[in-house]
């Protein structure tokens, strides 16, 4: 990301010192007025600067899986694999397919803090609610607001794992570490709001159009998340530029954008914010892995707080209930009782 507009290091070490210590004193005002006074120094340094740029994402079609390594992973790069997906047997993935097959089952749709464009019905940490498939579907393609994100539906349905090569993840990402599979419905225009995380992964576009806006978190301190002990961070900052009050500086980063095709794979590295928007109901699957040097490198502040410091859950709940516990049963009842145990 050579010709970015740069925030000096020292601005933005003295960001992520204060936004680190902050998950350990929250209710530290010596650690806030830190904070703050770091973030208008980070904003100030940027407005002295050019307007941000917008650039579109890369696409390349046929890149070899050493290539995609040496010149995307490595170097924490996101790249569209176009027509990645196009030669697997998704046929049967498409919304029709899935009312014929799992209409009347019901499922949980959860709605997490930060994440859900619908942040009213969200008063805790997350939201869920129980639905009949073929009325979520329904919903979905009728211009509905209810979006399956984060879901571990392919658990509950497992062969539907057959219809996808997990030789080309393995492939790609030089391991097989802590693969993981979620799945992903929305109508058009439903969306979901700016937000990173510590694993990188591939977002494989089965149906519809997906529009992303990615953003390095090299602008942590624009982003201004809060301290809340999640396993990601979340920004109310609007890729449309409609609260810059609030989020002052954001005009002036750089950021890219994404537009995906049924068939196209999205590679994001570790930490990079990223908000999205179905331009049309769309079906997708998120599959995540284990890259050390990217999620050290990409942001060692944040993969240290994550470590240390995440406590919804904490590291190394989820290291377990990823790497070992993949039953969705026992998965479920251990959410359950940390919930019960946190109260």
């Amino acid at each position: 990301m050579s010709g970015m507009n740069r925030v000096p290091w020292r601005d933005r070490a003295a960001f992520n010192l204060a936004f680190l210590l902050e998950h350990y004193f929250p209710n530290s005002d010596v650690v806030k007025r830190r904070r703050e006074a770091a973030r208008s120094r980070v904003v100030e340094q940027l407005r002295r600067r050019s307007a941000g740029k917008v650039t579109p994402v890369e696409r390349q079609d046929g890149l070899s899986a050493k290539d995609f390594r040496r010149k995307y992973l490595s170097k924490g790069i996101p790249v569209i694999l176009e027509n990645g997906a196009a030669g697997w047997p998704l046929a049967r993935w498409s919304f029709d397919g899935f009312r014929q097959r799992y209409g009347r089952e019901m499922i949980k749709l959860v709605q997490r803090r930060g994440v859900a464009a619908d942040e009213e019905i969200v008063s805790g940490r997350e939201f869920s609610e129980e639905i009949q498939f073929g009325a979520f579907l329904d919903q979905v393609q009728n211009g509905g607001g209810k979006y399956m994100r984060f879901s571990p539906l392919l658990e509950k349905f497992p062969e539907l794992l057959d219809d996808f090569d997990h030789g080309f993840f393995k492939r790609m990402s030089g391991n097989n570490w802590g693969l993981t599979y979620q799945l992903f419905m929305g109508g058009s225009g439903s969306f979901t709001p700016l937000h990173n995380a510590m694993s990188g992964f591939f977002f494989v576009n089965v149906c519809g159009v997906k529009r992303w806006e990615l953003i390095s978190n090299h602008y942590l301190a624009v982003m201004n998340p809060s301290a809340d002990g999640f396993g990601y961070n979340h920004s109310k900052a609007q890729v449309d530029l409609s609260n810059l009050e609030q989020f002052p500086g954001f005009d002036c980063i750089d950021r890219m954008q994404a537009v995906m095709q049924p068939g196209d794979i999205l590679y994001l590295p570790s930490w990079m914010w990223h908000s999205v928007k179905n331009d049309s109901p769309t079906i997708g699957i998120r599959c995540g892995f284990v890259y050390l040097k990217g999620m050290v490198t990409e942001a060692f502040t944040l993969s240290f707080i994550r470590l240390f410091a995440a406590r919804n859950p904490s590291t190394f709940q989820a290291l377990y209930y990823t790497l070992f516990k993949k039953n969705l049963a026992e998965r479920d009842k251990w959410l359950l009782t940390a919930k019960l145990i946190r109260r």
